[in-house]
């Protein structure tokens, strides 16, 4: 297993160093000839951190733009869809939350083919609660690890020493009743609407602090985009392989990410469109 996995890691690390090398010597060669880059010029997000590297000694070594590069391309792609597979899975379990979300789909958009746009995503409330209170229940990444590099005392009087590695375990502070009271466990969006008490420092699907990840926003408009385009055209029934309920919590295992071992099954039906409506396919 480690042999295979130092193979696979190196087959990774060697594309992005290419990638790498590559753009640098694009950018050189851009420089070179004077071709001059106006404020609409969108860059690439390399090319971002390729420039703010450059002419100073704080810049990114090539190591950190490899590091930077995989951040974005695994964590920035993985961790949504995951979000949004379990997403899909809870609202199929869950009709009257979803036909919630399509009438507020109906509200802001109409029961039209109207193309959304970015200032559209800041009105779905309940949408954005739904979500929420998926990561809170299933965080793609339950656990983060952290390095010590001086003693931390805890409130509890006890002092992590200087060089620990400390783990947390996002998945139990999340269903923790302490936080989220007696009905931890169920899944309820009415938690993160607009009025309700926040709990900032107890949601942490993309960690917290000034480690926290970068892409949380990005996470959410992703998300969000996803679920209000296939919920426009679809309803999400449960799927035949499994049964779910207070007595059968969804089963999960973790990879690499949290995964669900049924393999996020569910059934699709078109709502609206002439003969299809009646229509169901498995996924």
């Amino acid at each position: 297993m480690y042999t295979r996995e130092r193979r696979e890691t190196k087959i990774v690390h060697d594309f992005v160093d290419n990638l790498i090398l590559r753009k640098k010597s694009l950018i050189d060669e851009q420089n070179k000839a004077g071709e001059q880059f106006d404020n609409q010029t969108i860059k690439t997000f390399l090319e971002l951190l390729i420039d703010n590297s450059n002419d100073t000694d704080k810049g990114y070594t090539d190591e950190e733009l490899r590091e930077e590069t995989l951040a974005l391309a695994i964590a920035g792609s993985d961790t949504s869809a995951v979000g949004t597979c379990f997403a899909i899975l809870l609202l199929s379990q869950h009709m009257d939350v979803q036909d919630k979300i399509y009438r507020e789909i109906q509200e802001v958009l109409g029961d039209t083919d109207k193309t959304l746009e970015a200032e559209d995503l800041m009105k779905f409330n309940y949408l954005r609660a739904v979500i929420k209170e998926t990561l809170r229940l299933y965080p793609p990444v339950p656990i983060t690890v952290r390095y010590l590099k001086k003693d931390l005392e805890l409130p509890t009087g006890i002092t992590l020493p200087e060089g620990s590695n400390v783990v947390t375990s996002i998945w139990g502070i999340h269903r923790n009743p302490r936080h989220w009271g007696d009905d931890a466990n169920v899944f309820n969006p009415d938690r993160f609407l607009p009025g309700k008490a926040s709990q900032p420092n107890a949601f942490m699907p993309f960690s917290y602090g000034p480690r926290s990840c970068p892409g949380y926003q990005y996470a959410m408009f992703s998300m969000s985009t996803t679920l209000i385009n296939l919920l426009r055209r679809y309803r999400i029934k449960p799927a035949s392989n499994y049964k779910y309920d207070e007595n059968n919590p969804l089963r999960v295992s973790f990879e690499v990410m949290m995964i669900h071992v049924n393999n996020f099954s569910v059934q699709i039906e078109y709502r609206n469109e002439p003969n299809k409506n009646k229509k169901s396919e498995e996924m």
